[in-house]
């Protein structure tokens, strides 16, 4: 079911791009590479996110951290701190259904960015991929570390499988928000970087927020995230969508606009942590 909702949306993206014309591309200074790669760099964004979730995946499947056993009775609100109990709901199948909608498309905003020039295509994919692959292990690190159940818990009707499958105590922080505004923040901010006078940057930067803020609004509707959850997730997700893209915009010579001279910002990784070189 979810695997054709997302096929439908990419094609939905895909045919939309087609029909706009993106003014104000690449700034031409740069010679079209705002973001660079680096095997160094790289490496360690990846070997980062895969330990990461090798850590999360090991405690998570074998050592069954927070597989807590639910002792079948309705937990009790008083529990619950005020400000999440403002906006607690039981669940809702339908607008739960609804969140993980708008949560793949969210997820899929980027593909408006096959816009841009084709010899970027490799870095914009290599960047998403490792804010994707971050963002997702700081959520199930979140909740693997925090043991706390979801809001349909303290209501009559809640899911059964969330039960069964230990899913019911994971509340913290709302995974879809985290991944919807990951994919937002980066959208946003490498859209705005290649195409920096188009008219077309603010309704892109809008829609992405607001398909992310309708995630994050249908997964406390639907009762499985407090406010808290979704605001977690949020800003995880915002952190790691301009992380990535900024620290691959670092090592970018820049020439001053009005004189002949230039200066060259670089940023090295190394194994116990990075070097910032101005040159000029």
């Amino acid at each position: 079911m979810h695997k054709k909702k997302s096929v439908t949306a990419v094609f939905i993206l895909l045919a939309a791009t087609s029909l706009f014309s993106f003014d104000g591309a690449v700034d031409a200074k740069n010679n079209g590479s705002l973001f660079n790669l680096d095997p160094i760099l790289e490496g360690i964004l990846f070997a980062s996110s895969a330990g990461l979730n090798g850590i999360v995946l090991y405690f998570d499947k074998v050592g069954e951290v927070n597989h807590s056993k639910f002792d079948g009775n309705i937990i009790d609100s008083s529990q619950v701190n005020g400000f999440d109990q403002l906006l607690m709901n039981s669940y809702s199948s339908a607008i739960d259904k609804l969140g993980t909608y708008f949560g793949i498309v969210s997820i899929l905003t980027p593909t408006i960015l096959l816009v841009a020039p084709m010899d970027q295509w490799l870095t914009i994919g290599t960047m998403y991929a490792e804010t994707i692959t971050l963002a997702y292990g700081f959520k199930e690190l979140g909740k693997i570390c925090i043991n706390k159940a979801r809001p349909y818990m303290y209501f009559e009707g809640f899911p059964k499988d969330a039960v069964n499958d230990h899913d019911w105590n994971k509340s913290f922080p709302s995974g879809h928000t985290t991944m919807s505004f990951a994919g937002a923040s980066f959208t946003s901010l490498v859209f705005s970087k290649y195409f920096p006078n188009s008219k077309w940057k603010i309704p892109v930067i809008a829609s992405s927020y607001v398909i992310a803020f309708s995630t994050a609004a249908c997964r406390v509707a639907s009762g499985d995230h407090f406010l808290t959850d979704v605001i977690a997730g949020a800003i995880a997700g915002t952190a790691c969508g301009f992380f990535v893209p900024w620290i691959h915009s670092l090592n970018i010579n820049t020439q001053k606009v009005g004189t002949n001279s230039t200066y060259d910002v670089s940023v090295q990784a190394i194994p116990m942590g990075a070097v910032l070189s101005i040159k000029y």
